[in-house]
């Protein structure tokens, strides 16, 4: 399982879980803070939270920094995602020792919202979360961009990304161009990229129209990627090792350093 969605809306499943442990500690601090008449367990509960996103975020650009430093600002594309749990717990930690310095008596209350919190997230992480990668790369035959057959299984054994897109899907249009260069940065590893339901002449203008040549651009007008593979939004990017098994896959927007992350897996 790599996203849910809840009627139109598709969310990725590892935000999914940290939004709900998240709730759920602010859920019970909130809750605690009104039965002791504590609003300072308020005030942490939710300075904490935000000194963790912090700490995670900071952290995952630090351990990334060759990537961010050729586009600074990219350390702001928080939507992309890039977070790291250690540097996350670790900041929240952290404020949460300050913070109780001199209140040590409330530390035993706080201690309920933030393994509830912790339990939750590890919960639902490593419970479906662990048994989504037992796929294996299908023999799908579609079409490129000049009409001619082409097939999944003619890239068994190689390394093999499939991003699953289309041209009016914003997120696929971010990140086409920087999924473009990575393929390019990595000729060791094929990149197909798969357009879901429209046609080669709206492909080829679009890429033309923006200056993107990549090699392997097919064209799935049917569907039929999705039924073979777990596509529930737009862009979805699948990850295959050398055997053809699936070793990652992403829903929505990836960034240089989560792209970077995945391809040492499968290559």
């Amino acid at each position: 399982m790599n996203a849910v969605s809840i009627g139109p809306l598709v969310l990725a499943y590892d935000r999914l879980v940290v939004f709900a442990g998240l709730a759920l500690f602010l859920a019970l601090a909130e809750w605690l803070a009104r039965r002791r008449s504590e609003p300072a367990l308020s005030n942490w509960a939710w300075n904490a939270a935000t000194a963790g996103l912090l700490a995670a975020r900071l952290g995952y650009v630090a351990a990334h920094w060759r990537v961010y430093s050729q586009d600074p600002l990219s350390v702001f594309y928080v939507w992309q995602g890039g977070f790291s749990v250690w540097w996350g717990l670790a900041g929240g930690l952290l404020y949460t020792l300050w913070f109780f310095r001199q209140r040590p008596r409330l530390l035993a209350a706080a201690l309920l919202p933030a393994l509830a919190g912790l339990v939750l997230g590890l919960g639902l992480w490593y419970g479906p979360q662990q048994n989504t990668n037992e796929m294996s790369l299908p023999a799908l035959e579609l079409r490129d961009l000049a009409g001619n057959p082409v097939n999944l299984a003619d890239f068994s054994g190689r390394p093999l990304v499939v991003n699953v897109w289309a041209t009016w899907c914003p997120p696929c249009r971010r990140e086409l161009p920087m999924l473009v260069a990575a393929a390019d940065d990595h000729p060791e590893v094929a990149f197909v990229f798969v357009d879901s339901g429209e046609t080669a002449t709206k492909v080829a203008g679009y890429l033309e129209e923006h200056g993107l040549q990549p090699q392997h651009v097919w064209l799935d007008p049917a569907g039929s990627l999705a039924r073979k593979l777990p596509v529930r939004g737009y862009p979805t990017t699948f990850f295959f090792d050398r055997q053809g098994k699936l070793v990652a896959s992403k829903t929505g927007e990836i960034n240089r350093a989560g792209l970077e992350d995945t391809l040492k897996k499968i290559r």
